[in-house]
């Protein structure tokens, strides 16, 4: 995988290869969703870069790879799920200790299930190059995640 999310999206780790040697890159990461930016440049050395950009990496983060011409050479989407994660297992946990006696356990049970799809479909689409899908879809995952107190029955 050439771009990955460390600790919990404060960190985009990016190896690449199949590059000029002895060259140096420009890697620059902008995120898409919570906006920022992180640059660095790396020489390659035997035609691989390894780096680690420190940035809010929640959402959908584009990483671009840029050589000596300021000539983009390879182009990455990646989506940073952290947060999300911890919603989906908080609606999770709520459905199984939930006492409740209607439907509300059930409820919070497809909530946790349709905001895991939407993060499923970004991460396709951040792999399949949409930029635009992908942040549409995080961004309606997001928004789902809103903390449900009580039975509210």
């Amino acid at each position: 995988m050439p771009v990955r999310n460390l600790s919990s999206n404060s960190r985009i780790r990016v190896v690449t290869t199949a590059l000029k040697k002895n060259s140096r890159y420009k890697v620059v990461a902008t995120n898409l969703t919570m906006g920022g930016r992180a640059a660095a440049v790396e020489p390659s050395r035997r035609g691989k870069i390894i780096r680690t950009l420190q940035i809010d990496a929640r959402g959908v983060s584009r990483v671009e790879v840029i050589n000596e011409q300021n000539q983009v050479e390879r182009t990455y989407l990646t989506v940073g799920t952290a947060q999300i994660d911890c919603c989906i297992a908080k609606l999770v946990h709520d459905a199984i200790n939930c006492t409740c006696k209607c439907n509300k356990c059930k409820e919070d049970l497809q909530r946790a299930q349709t905001i895991r799809l939407l993060v499923q479909s970004a991460k396709y689409e951040a792999s399949a190059g949409l930029e635009n899908s992908a942040v549409e879809k995080y961004n309606q995952a997001s928004d789902m995640c809103t903390e449900v107190c009580a039975c509210g029955c």
